[in-house]
């Protein structure tokens, strides 16, 4: 963390423009603000959907007239038109045309989550002795940081949870989904009992099933199969072979069927002895060998990554969330469906789109009533930072919150592939 405490304001003035309009010494920035960017740091595991989404440059205008009306994504997907030869012609005759290019739109709304930093503080002094509880040197500005960097890993919790469940089954995402089992169901729905729900839509023929054989038989060349499935696939869709594409598997997959099944173990073997940097020599009985009963995570990675894989890169998926229930329950929860393998171009998958708050909004449109004071922040692009003094009944009421809209959306939808590995080919 950057040094918080070159704020040397006594509790009262460090209350007064964390939560008031006002501006950093010398600046035209906000102190809200200022503070963010120059001090705040949040555990990088919170961010799992970043590897794969990334936060659209534009933020979705909201209808102040009518704020029950969610703001909406689009996406459009292409229907690619086959392109045959060019025909033998006469001279002076009319050409063959090609057919035309569509195309169908997908849409779905943009919600809007949040989390505080407290229950209502009654009093300026009761926040302050808060504050200094989360500051380890009992400093106010220490511990308001600290404070805010969990809301916004709370915040970067929930879009990888809507992340994982994007990827794994095909733009699907909500947190009334079931993520446990039919005997134990599981959801992210939380406290509030608001529904936030967005339905698939990848095309129907991009879910495939596991092959031959699924993936857990011990006798199943998944290699092969994942192959094929590839091969099958860029065929289908008139995409050139060489076009990179790769796999997300989900940590629980690898560990526990992948680097055990019999086939990936052979093929890592092949790769130890013609491809890897760093070869270990068993030699046994006068005889020598490079090949291993047994593979790594890490072996069977780069082993995809070789140029004479059978299959395109592997992209692990780890993540795991934590849902807060009524009262103190807590669950454990993971968004990527157990069982499913997604194939997709190389690299980013889509985007956040994002939204603007209405809460946000009204503040600044000078709406506001004259007995509130409050102060506006930005963090990562698409998280609004709202601090804010309330009356209530003869006294105030502090808050701190941290709200955003938005959704993890596919844009290579027609491209994303999601593969039931526990369901074999009919």
């Amino acid at each position: 963390m950057a040094n918080a405490l070159k704020y040397q304001w006594s509790p009262d003035e460090a209350i007064d423009k964390l939560y008031k309009k006002g501006f950093m010494d010398g600046t035209n920035v906000g102190f809200l603000q200022a503070l963010i960017d120059n001090t705040i740091e949040i555990e990088e595991n919170a961010f799992f959907w970043q590897e794969h989404f990334r936060v659209e440059g534009n933020e979705y205008q909201i209808d102040l007239a009518d704020l029950k009306k969610s703001p909406a994504w689009t996406v459009r997907q292409i229907i690619r038109r086959s392109v045959p030869m060019a025909d033998a012609m006469a001279p002076l005759s009319d050409t063959m045309q090609l057919g035309g290019e569509g195309g169908e739109e997908k849409t779905g709304s943009i919600y809007q989550y949040g989390i505080g930093l407290f229950e209502t503080s009654m009093s300026k002094e009761e926040l302050k002795a808060r504050l200094r509880e989360l500051g380890s040197d009992q400093n106010l500005i220490t511990g308001f940081v600290r404070g805010l960097a969990d809301l916004v890993k709370a915040q970067n919790s929930r879009v990888s949870n809507m992340a994982a469940m994007t990827l794994s089954r095909g733009g699907q995402y909500g947190n009334t989904v079931n993520l446990g089992t039919v005997e134990s169901p599981k959801t992210t729905q939380g406290a509030s009992g608001v529904a936030a729900n967005q339905s698939a839509y990848i095309p129907l023929a991009n879910y495939k099933t596991a092959g031959t054989k699924v993936w857990t038989a011990a006798d199943c060349d998944i290699p092969e199969q994942m192959m094929k499935i590839e091969y099958d696939f860029k065929e289908a869709n008139y995409i050139p072979d060489s076009t990179p594409f790769e796999w997300n598997i989900s940590w629980d997959m690898m560990v526990n069927v992948l680097i055990k099944n019999a086939a990936f173990i052979k093929e890592v073997n092949r790769y130890l002895a013609l491809g890897a940097p760093d070869k270990v020599i068993i030699v046994q009985n006068g005889t020598s060998t490079t090949d291993v009963g047994s593979i790594t995570v890490d072996q069977l990675i780069a082993y995809s990554n070789w140029e004479l894989s059978k299959v395109s890169p592997i992209r692990i998926v780890r993540e795991q969330q934590t849902v807060q229930g009524m009262g103190t329950t807590y669950t454990t929860v993971k968004g990527w469906k157990e069982g499913v393998a997604v194939l997709r171009p190389r690299g980013f998958a889509g985007v956040l789109v994002h939204a603007q708050v209405p809460d946000v909004e009204l503040m600044r449109s000078g709406e506001v009533n004259k007995t509130i004071d409050f102060s506006l922040a930005k963090i990562q692009g698409f998280l609004n930072v709202i601090n804010k003094v309330t009356p209530n009944g003869m006294l105030k009421s502090y808050h701190t919150d941290v709200i955003g809209r938005y959704a993890t959306v596919l844009n290579e939808s027609q491209y994303h592939v999601c593969v039931d590995t526990t369901t074999a080919d009919a």
